[in-house]
């Protein structure tokens, strides 16, 4: 499948945003021609926007202990859910963009045959050196998996930092083995947090995340590389309720992301110092009753369908015959 290169005169300025690391612009736009909203213009070395905490050190953690407790427990759950709709033993599942490996280590103690995949060395090393998990180095489309080699694939939060997602669900139908689940998360651009807070959302986070996807534009997308969504969620905790407060103090003006630079644990900071006493101050002030209210918001905006980050679970159709994007 062609990828769309997103040409500056086919875009469709939505508005601009800033990358709160570095401070460089950006801006927020749909594309013309194959109608994804995407990031431009996209980075030519987009390495320098990952900084050397952007993944923590090795041994070390990258947010609170309570706070990795609780994702462990969340990651243990979704690959249960996702394994109730296999058959057989030993399912063979690729996790691309695995990162630490919280989730690929989810399902291998669930007696699954694992491997992950991330883009750097660095990425991946807690779980090579650490978790012991097999992770292989490079693009999807670069490591060349036999055709219907995995029976699950997951692409948990890594979707967003492809510009074109079409061919990479392309190849993610093409390993996928006919009746194979796939398992998607990506923060949700049709949020009302997402519209109301703009260029400070939380999970906007350019140039990283260089396509922003709605629940009708993604699964348009599985759809056309022959993965049929089975189900769909608007409730994940360990991003939600953090998102739902650094959103609204990012709006309200303070230092951007600056209460999520401050959890992060030692060796994992990614900005650098700065005189932000009155945005410390204001954070101090107005994030724990955020805090309060974000339990309750978080959980009603996901019983509607509008939470802030989603997951689709995908069924490879038995039929070769993918179907063209319009």
């Amino acid at each position: 499948m062609q990828t769309c290169n997103h040409p500056a005169d086919d875009c469709e300025i939505c508005f601009p945003a800033r990358d709160y690391i570095t401070g460089d612009g950006f801006n927020v736009a749909r594309c013309r021609r194959c109608a994804q909203v995407v990031t431009v213009p996209v980075p030519a070395d987009i390495g320098r926007y990952y900084p050397a905490g952007y993944y923590g050190n090795a041994g070390g953690r990258r947010f609170p202990a309570v706070m990795e407790w609780l994702q462990e427990k969340l990651y243990a759950r979704r690959a249960r859910r996702v394994l109730r709709q296999l058959r057989g033993k030993n399912p063979k599942v690729l996790d691309i963009g695995c990162g630490r490996g919280l989730l690929l280590r989810a399902f291998q103690q669930n007696g699954c045959d694992v491997t992950g995949t991330e883009f750097s060395d660095d990425a991946c090393r807690f779980a090579r050196e650490v978790l012991k998990l097999p992770v292989r180095v490079g693009l999807l489309h670069e490591l060349n998996f036999p055709d219907h080699s995995f029976d699950v694939v997951v692409m948990w939060h890594v979707l967003e930092h492809v510009s074109d997602p079409r061919p990479t669900l392309a190849e993610v139908s093409r390993i996928l083995r006919p009746g194979g689940v796939f398992l998607v998360g990506v923060p949700n651009f049709g949020s009302p947090e997402a519209r109301l807070t703009q260029a400070g959302w939380f999970h906007l986070d350019v140039p990283r995340h260089l396509s922003h996807h709605t629940r009708a534009s993604l699964e348009t997308a599985l759809t056309a590389a022959g993965l049929q969504p089975a189900w769909a969620g608007f409730f994940a905790p360990e991003y939600d309720m953090f998102s739902f407060v650094q959103s609204l103090l990012n709006w309200l003006g303070v230092r951007q992301n600056l209460l999520y630079n401050c959890l992060r644990g030692h060796g994992a900071k990614v900005m650098n110092g700065g005189n932000h006493l009155g945005s410390l101050c204001v954070t101090a002030l107005l994030a724990p009753a955020l805090g309060l209210i974000s339990l309750p918001a978080t959980l009603l905006l996901g019983w509607l369908g509008c939470g802030s980050a989603m997951t689709i679970c995908a069924v490879k159709e038995k039929s070769e015959t993918p179907r063209k994007l319009p």
